[in-house]
């Protein structure tokens, strides 16, 4: 099925309330949407593939063997991890969009539990893989519409942390790769993406793996990245990033965690490390 007339269908199948009415075409549907999935067409992609996908896996639109095959090819090397480590060119959008469809297939799981130990470990793996090595860091294009790879990273982090199957050492290491995000210095993110890596931390946290010790030495672990010394432009920019997720983790944990310590902690940081107020 081309762009053109993928985008004509599921414009009637949202007039019709996402509704089909042969059964067997939702899963014909969703395979030509993954086709799609990185168009630069943001109306196809963002409003209508994107929109319609969720819609789907909500409704229970799909077997499990089916939900299977869509995350499979999502994490594939022309989905999730096409081109990665390129910048600046239109393969982001296929990166991102194929990380959001595994961030609903992987709330699904979280509510069904339905993915084997070995798919999860899997895609644990790729995804921490694409997370580290995503350089392309914009937010919105002009005329093309979200990339948000930093954003859409998180929130995959987010589902992945959720799920049972996922140990200490695992949770740590997330922690590990959202904070390397954030710590980068070529690009200031100004849409919204250090709100989206707080909710991941969150998630992380509130999964009472990992103990108050070891959060508090992640947390001081930001310390590494000042430098009085230091006064180039790179410099600056991640000092911009850090703050701003500092005062985004401090607000977002606030409301949910009655461990003061921590709360407190990350106050600390944002007051005496950065001179930020809150």
């Amino acid at each position: 099925m081309t762009a053109e007339t993928l985008k004509l269908k599921l414009t009637q199948i949202k007039r019709d309330n996402y509704v089909i009415n042969c059964e067997n075409l939702y899963y014909s549907y969703a395979l030509d949407m993954l086709k799609h999935i990185g168009t630069t067409d943001k109306t196809l992609r963002d409003d209508l593939i994107y929109d319609v996908f969720a819609k789907w896996i909500n409704q229970n639109r799909f077997t499990t063997q089916q939900i299977q095959t869509f995350l499979a090819i999502c994490i594939d090397n022309q989905h999730l991890m096409k081109c990665v480590g390129a910048e600046n060119d239109d393969t982001v959008f296929t990166r991102t969009f194929s990380a959001l469809i595994i961030a609903l297939i992987l709330y699904s799981h979280n509510q069904k539990k339905f993915l084997p130990h070995n798919v999860i470990v899997e895609t644990k793996n790729l995804i921490i893989e694409y997370y580290t090595k995503e350089m392309d860091l914009r937010g919105y294009i002009d005329n093309k519409g979200w990339a948000h790879s930093a954003a859409h990273g998180a929130d995959v982090i987010d589902e992945l942390a959720q799920c049972t199957v996922l140990c200490k050492e695992d949770l740590q290491r997330l922690l590990m790769i959202l904070q390397l995000k954030i710590c980068q210095g070529k690009y200031v993110y100004i849409d919204g993406e250090p709100d989206r890596i707080s909710v991941a931390v969150r998630s992380i946290f509130m999964r009472n793996e990992i103990d108050e010790y070891d959060i508090v030495l992640w947390l001081e672990s930001f310390k590494k990245y000042n430098s009085t010394s230091n006064s180039s432009i790179e410099w600056y920019h991640q000092k911009i990033n850090i703050t701003n997720f500092l005062k985004s983790l401090y607000f977002t944990l606030k409301v949910c965690i009655q461990d003061f310590i921590i709360v407190d902690k990350i106050q600390d940081l944002i007051t005496t490390l950065y001179g930020g107020v809150l």
